[in-house]
């Protein structure tokens, strides 16, 4: 059981932005095959109602997720407590509310939801609820992770 720092309510330290640019575009829809047209052929995109391309919604979540998990910082708030991340369970609730632009900058706002036990006494579950923001303020994606934690001996 977590001696106090791991509690619902606790705000995750998301220490880094991270602005996307054509090239970012272009190498994360190669790697991940999300190559649909309004993603990588910006005569089609131009034709949408984005007026241009736009990042796929997986990437989207990779990208929002990476903000939270960023120089380490879940494992840092864990250890505080003498837990680790052993697995990551799942992800839940994903919605995409913005589209994801060329320039855009985003930004992780992150919080603890749960951080309970299991049957096994040796783990707990950790879940958080990140909410990811553009440069305008506008939400661009939420969801809510879980994560399984080993109690460090």
């Amino acid at each position: 059981m977590s001696n106090g720092n791991v509690v619902a309510g606790t705000k995750i330290p998301c220490r880094v932005n991270r602005t996307l640019d054509v090239g970012d575009f272009s190498l994360l829809h190669s790697l991940t095959w999300f190559n649909m047209g309004v993603h990588s052929d910006s005569e089609y995109a131009k034709g949408t109602w984005f007026k241009e391309r736009s990042l796929a919604a997986p990437i989207i979540f990779v990208i929002a997720d990476g903000l939270v998990h960023h120089a380490d910082t879940v494992s840092e708030l864990l250890g505080k407590d003498g837990y680790s991340i052993y697995a990551y369970v799942g992800v839940d609730n994903v919605k995409i509310t913005t589209p994801v632009l060329f320039g855009d900058t985003l930004r992780a706002d992150a919080e603890v939801v749960d951080f309970r036990s299991t049957k096994n006494p040796k783990m707990n579950l950790l879940i958080y609820n990140n909410k990811t923001y553009n440069q305008r303020d506008d939400l661009v994606i939420e969801y809510t992770s879980t994560m399984l934690c080993l109690k460090n001996d």
